[in-house]
This record gives structure tokens, C-alpha cells and sequence, in this order.
């Protein structure tokens, strides 16, 4: 049988039946539950596989002594969120994300936050270790919008005509609800169905939100990822934007909205339109490893609150330590009935480029070494290359058996790149 299994700070993450089989869940779950003996939190996205995925991992947990807190379908922010309401020890979210819907993951949660690089090492040394499963915990269902919509911020956003799309992932029944109880109308599109083929979030994927805000039909607009920890948004007159705009934003109402000291951390992949609003707002901005974990955990070495990745996922570690699609949609919508959105940010002049290259990272390597020999370099995550704001960042993915190469600036340079690339 072919593999597509793939463990790394994004989790466990494969294609359902090629590689992610009941086997595997059983054999990672447990080796992440036998790590603890207390209450651990459980939740999924919509994928058709994530029942019987939940299930096993549900009857894995309790096997070794651990409380199941389990949520349903639920975004994988509001999960993280709760974990730290409830002072639980950790959670397993089912869910691959962005990845189309034959795929499915475990993200594994050691308190309020996804695995870091040394607990993914602990998971792998605790694989084939003999556990002792003579005791057995309980499972508590819970509703969990009430309890998270209790610690939210209460702006008042009305007035606001908001349009959502779903993508009938676990963010239907979360976000309109907090846009509701906020006071603005809302209209929603992709409420439930099946998960679209390629669900990462993209403008050109949501026209009829496009259409709506350029026809003056909606104020602001949001499409996410089917768990919520992405999302893209769009602005009246405008029109959908892209993901690195809707990140720029959501860090720029961020530091508005909340008192936090000026650092931040972004991923070398992040667009510098995110590095320029931040600067200008007086942070220091720190660059670093793909991956929210990586992010996270540099920003608690820093002291910095806030962070991001360019895929229009906002961290605001006092809210939630992770990416978070919902508080992000509703800062930005924030900032938009304030009357205080960027302009320079609507009409940022800069290219991104991005490639999956199905090859050896040493082949991509070889190829844009004339193109970038004498640029500053950095090696802490693949190779980062920059000269001025054109910058070039290859790397392999943490979610597919691919080489990320995405890069940003002149377009003489990305010409260049693709001639070499593709």
C-alpha cells in the first residue's frame, strides 16, 4: 500500500486508507494519551472520515486512564481555547486542515498548545513502549460554543453586514454565531456538505463573496479553512483579498485592539506586507520556523504576544496559542467599523510566488543558485534567501511530500525564479 503518512509539527497527517489507517490512529493515539493521566479534550472537523477516526481515538484515550472532554466538530482554535479554559492537559484534534478531503490528521495538544519539536520526539519514543491499560476513564460530551463564547471580546459590531463561507468545514456554527452575538448581521454560503476538493483558502475560490462586497452587498467577508485555524477575508469595494493582506490586518487590529508589547514573530514564508505594518506600528519583528508551534514557541522565548503566519493565520497568544481563523475575521470586521483599515495594505504593490516542486531539496537548491549567490542567508528552516524585500524561502513541507518554495518582491526576480523552477 502506498504512504502518505507524515509526522511532524503539524501533526500526524496522511491520506485516509494510503497510509492513515485505524492502526496508525491507534498506535499514535496512544502514544500520545499514555503520556497523561487526566482530562483530555477531543474534537474533529467535518471530514467524512473523522467519526469513525474520533471514535477510535475517543476509546484509545479512555483505554489508558485518561477523561475524554469530547467537543464534536469544533475549529481547532476554539479547541485550543478551551483546553486552557477548562485547565484540561492536553487534546487531539482530528483534522488535516487546508489538505483536500481523502485526507485526515491527529494534532496533538500538550496543554493549551500544539506539539512542539521535542514533544513530537516524546510521541515517537512512546510508540512502542508496553502500556498499562488496567484502568479506564470517562467520556464528557459537551457543548462547547457557550463556554468559549463566555470568554470572548465582546465588540460591538453592529450594524456590520458580514458574508461567510464555510466551506462546510467545523467553522459553520462557530463564527456566524459570534458575529451574531456581537450584533451583525450575517450571511453564510457553504454551511454544510461535503469538503471542497483543494480547501485552502484562496480568493479566487470564494466569487460569490467577491462579488458581494464589490457590488456594495456586504461590508466585510470571510472564507476559512475546514478548522478554522485559516481564513481569508475581504473587504466592501475591494473585494476578497489575499491570505498575506487578510494576515497583515488581523496583526494590525490586533496590536490596535489589545495592549501588547511590540514583538512579534513571523514565519520566513510571511509577506513583508505583514513585516512593514508591524514596523510601523513600533514592533520588532522577528523571523522564524514554519509551523505554529515553532512560532509559538519562539514567541515565549521573545516575550512577544503576537504572531503569524502569511496563510492568514493570526496568534494572539493571550487568546489563543495557535493560528485562530475566528478571532482574526472579527478584529478585522473590528477594524473595519472603525473606520481604521490600512490602505497600504489594500494596495500592496509587491508579487508572491509559490511552488509545490515535487523534487529533491538539493535540485531546487542547484537550480536559483545563480539567481541568489550572493543574498543574506539564514538555515534555520530550509534556506532563506533575501536582498532588500526580495526574498526566497525553500523548504520541505511539514504537510505533504513536497519542497515549498514561495517567494515575494520585483517581478523581474519571480520571472526569473519560474524560469528556473518550472
Amino acid at each position: 500500500m502506498e504512504s502518505n503518512l507524515k509526522f511532524s509539527v503539524s501533526g500526524l497527517r496522511g491520506i485516509v486508507g494510503k497510509g492513515m489507517g485505524a492502526g496508525e490512529v491507534i498506535r499514535y493515539s496512544l502514544a500520545f494519551s499514555s503520556l497523561f493521566s487526566g482530562n483530555l479534550a477531543l474534537g474533529r472537523d467535518t471530514r467524512k472520515s473523522g467519526g469513525w477516526i474520533k471514535a477510535l481515538v475517543e476509546g484509545t484515550i479512555i483505554s489508558t486512564g485518561n477523561n475524554v472532554y469530547d467537543f464534536d466538530i469544533i475549529p481547532t482554535p476554539a479547541l485550543l481555547r478551551l483546553i486552557g479554559i477548562l485547565k484540561l492537559d492536553g487534546g487531539i484534534m482530528v483534522s488535516a486542515s487546508h489538505n483536500p478531503p481523502e485526507w485526515n490528521a491527529l494534532k496533538f495538544a500538550f496543554g493549551d498548545k500544539l506539539s512542539s519539536e521535542e514533544e513530537v520526539k516524546r510521541i515517537q519514543g512512546n510508540l512502542d513502549r508496553d502500556v498499562n491499560l488496567g484502568r479506564f476513564g470517562r467520556v464528557f460530551r459537551l457543548k462547547g460554543f457557550p463556554i468559549y463564547f463566555a470568554h470572548f471580546p465582546k465588540f460591538d459590531l453592529s450594524g456590520l453586514r458580514v458574508a461567510l463561507d464555510f466551506q462546510n468545514g467545523a467553522t459553520a456554527g462557530w463564527v456566524d454565531e459570534i458575529f451574531k452575538n456581537l450584533g451583525a448581521e450575517v450571511i453564510t454560503f457553504r454551511y454544510s456538505g461535503d469538503i471542497p476538493e483543494n480547501p485552502e483558502p484562496s480568493r479566487e475560490k470564494f466569487e460569490i463573496l467577491d462579488n458581494l462586497l464589490k457590488e456594495g452587498k456586504a461590508d466585510v467577508a470571510f472564507g476559512f479553512d475546514p478548522d478554522g485555524d485559516r481564513v481569508i477575508c475581504g473587504i466592501r469595494g475591494f473585494g476578497m483579498l489575499s491570505e498575506e493582506q487578510t494576515t497583515a490586518l488581523a496583526l494590525y487590529s490586533c496590536a490596535k485592539n489589545f495592549a501588547i508589547p511590540r514583538k512579534a514573530v513571523l514565519n520566513f514564508s510571511t509577506s513583508i506586507i505583514s513585516e512593514r505594518v508591524l514596523k510601523e506600528l513600533g514592533f520588532e519583528v522577528v523571523r522564524w520556523k514554519v509551523g505554529e508551534p515553532n512560532i509559538v514557541k519562539k514567541m515565549e522565548e521573545i516575550g512577544a504576544k503576537l504572531g503569524g503566519e502569511g496563510n492568514g493565520g493570526l496568534i494572539y497568544y493571550d487568546f489563543t496559542k495557535g493560528r485562530d481563523g475566528l478571532l482574526a475575521s472579527v478584529l478585522i470586521a473590528k477594524s473595519y467599523k472603525d473606520g481604521d483599515i490600512p490602505k497600504d495594505v489594500l494596495k500592496y504593490p509587491f508579487e508572491m510566488l509559490k511552488i509545490k516542486f515535487e523534487g529533491e531539496l538539493e535540485e531546487v537548491l542547484r537550480k536559483v543558485k545563480s539567481l541568489v549567490g550572493n543574498w543574506e542567508v539564514s538555515e534555520v528552516d530550509g534556506y532563506y534567501y533575501r536582498n532588500g524585500e526580495n526574498w526566497l524561502h525553500i523548504r520541505p513541507s511539514n504537510t505533504e511530500p513536497v519542497i515549498r518554495v514561495v517567494a515575494e518582491g520585483e517581478r523581474g526576480f519571480l520571472d526569473n525564479l519560474i524560469r528556473l523552477l518550472v
